[in-house]
């Protein structure tokens, strides 16, 4: 009787009409975000959304900018 395996389904992010891999898919989703903000750093004040699940079994993420703050 072979063992039971669950595999997680790869994952992208989708920055605008970009897509990044998934630098490290041991990590949690905002974790391995964070891996990117040296290189995009829209990144570092995003928030994810939730994630949308394509033909091909891939997990996409939006990221979605933060809003605006103003004062007063």
């Amino acid at each position: 009787m072979t063992e039971p395996t669950i595999e997680t389904p790869p994952r992208v992010f989708r920055l605008g009409a970009l897509e990044l891999a998934d630098p490290d898919p041991a990590l949690a989703a905002e974790d391995a975000l964070a891996l990117y903000a040296p290189n995009f750093p829209q990144v570092q004040g995003a928030n994810l959304g939730a994630p949308e699940s394509r033909a091909d079994g891939v997990l996409v993420f939006p990221v979605e900018r933060a809003a605006v703050k103003t004062k007063g």
